[in-house]
Order: C-alpha cells, then sequence, then structure tokens
C-alpha cells in the first residue's frame, strides 16, 4: 500500500489522541472530546469575562457541541455559569478553583507527553518537521 501523508497524519493524531484520554488526569476528570480545549481557553482567560460564544468562536464547533462540552465540565465542577451584573441574560464561563487545579496537572502532563514525542529527534528534526507541517497546513488551505 503506498504511504499517504493525509493517512498518516490521521492515524498519528488518533494515536496521540488516544494517548492524551487515558492521561490520569483525562480519566478521572473526563476531559474528552474538547474539554481540555474549553478548560485550557477558560484558563488562559481566566481574568476576563468569557462567554459560550467566545469559546466556540475559538475553538470553531458548533454551539451545541459547545453546550455539551461546558455542561461535561460544570457536572464535574471545574467550571460554573455566573450571571453576568450589567445583563442578566448573559452567563459568563468561569473556572473553579478545582478547575484552575485540574489545569495545571493536564499541564504537566501534556508536558511530560511532549518530551516524550520529541525524545529522539534533534533540534534540526524538530525545526524540519514543523517547516513541513507548516507547508502541509498551507496546502490544505489552497483546497
Amino acid at each position: 500500500m503506498e504511504k499517504t501523508i493525509g493517512f498518516e497524519l490521521r492515524s498519528t493524531s488518533n494515536q496521540l489522541k488516544r494517548h492524551i484520554n487515558s492521561l490520569p488526569t483525562f480519566q478521572q476528570n473526563d476531559l474528552r472530546g474538547g474539554c481540555g480545549y474549553v478548560l485550557g481557553f477558560l484558563y488562559l482567560h481566566r481574568n476576563e469575562d468569557v462567554f459560550q460564544k467566545d469559546i466556540e468562536e475559538e475553538i470553531g464547533i458548533r454551539k451545541s457541541s459547545v453546550t455539551s462540552l461546558i455542561n461535561t465540565l460544570e457536572k464535574n465542577g471545574l467550571i460554573s455559569r455566573e450571571q453576568t451584573k450589567s445583563d442578566g441574560r448573559y452567563k459568563k464561563v468561569v473556572l473553579t478553583s478545582k478547575g484552575v487545579e485540574v489545569h495545571e496537572e493536564v499541564i504537566k502532563e501534556l508536558n511530560r507527553t511532549e518530551q516524550i514525542l520529541k525524545s529522539d529527534l534533534s533540534e534540526e528534526d524538530i525545526e524540519k518537521f514543523f517547516e513541513l507541517l507548516y507547508k502541509i497546513k498551507a496546502n490544505i488551505e489552497k483546497i
């Protein structure tokens, strides 16, 4: 069978997703299907008012999908929804103290994973990898 870039990228992506979903903090806190991305976005913007629409735009997924992710995170005590002072119709999405702790654990686990991914690669290999990956991404945008 001929090797194809698309197949290898998808296969590698799936393998990495399975690994990440098996990490202890992901398992213990039901961080699947994008919950980790939402948690990370909220952590980075924890000193700002963040609304569901901001998350939809950042991650680029539908409203119903974001609602599901937010519901999961809220059920697990990682976020809360709070009314804004200026308009009671809008609820901002806020990390709880547990959410901050979980995110910081997630970052430690992801950093360990990143080190493993890079372990047998030279700096030149890593630079070349990103150079090629960015070219492939640019080519995809032309489609």
